[in-house]
């Protein structure tokens, strides 16, 4: 998926969170947006998953060399980040059934490859309500990169990972989602996004 956006902005109680940016995404780049915490990373990644909508100015989503109407973006773009909740009354199994009825994993891929793939092997009928923080972590992760959808937009996205999370993730990347548009929002490039090649600062 491409992305052309042209001088947007957002504003709340009058006050600019960000405001004109300008930012032009090929189909499977890999984008940094960088700000220190404050500086409206999450709510630019939020603008232009279609979470929420804009003040000013104008996103362009382009899908395979067509424009996609931007009240259908949303289908084709999967956002990851610590504002996103889980349904903790379910278990495992019961939450990644759940999801795929709203948007379905990549083809041929079955409930039994994600908990192996998030190493959940023996976890699967737990509730999530009793899993730590770095095991939902890893449960968004698995839902961004295995749900139907040609750009990712990742914030914060090894929050609440050890060591061994880390190193998850980024063979996960590296592994699943080399042909996806990734946008990852960060403070962090150096753990969260060393595979980007193109950055934006939110830094005003």
């Amino acid at each position: 998926m491409e992305l052309k956006i042209s001088r947007l902005g957002k504003k709340y109680e009058g006050n600019w969170i960000f405001r004109n940016i300008d930012l032009s995404v090929t189909a499977g780049a890999k984008v940094l947006i960088e700000g220190r915490n404050g500086s409206g990373k999450s709510t630019f990644a939020k603008t232009i998953s279609g979470l929420i909508l804009p003040s000013e100015g104008r996103i362009t989503y382009i899908h395979n060399g067509v424009q996609v109407r931007d009240s259908i973006a949303y289908k084709d773009i999967q956002l990851m980040g610590p504002y996103i909740d889980l349904v903790e009354d379910f278990t495992l199994t019961e939450f990644l059934n759940f999801h795929r009825h709203f948007k379905p994993f990549v083809a041929g891929m079955s409930i039994a490859e994600l908990l192996a793939i998030g190493a959940f092997e023996g976890q699967q009928e737990k509730y999530i309500r009793h899993f730590s923080s770095g095991m939902k972590q890893r449960v968004k992760l698995l839902l961004a990169m295995f749900s139907h959808s040609a750009m990712l937009v990742l914030d914060e996205p090894t929050a609440n990972l050890d060591a061994w999370g880390i190193n998850w993730y980024q063979r996960l990347v590296d592994d699943y989602a080399q042909n996806k548009t990734i946008l990852v929002c960060s403070n962090n490039a150096s753990q969260e996004a060393a595979f980007c090649t193109q950055q934006i600062s939110m830094e005003v």
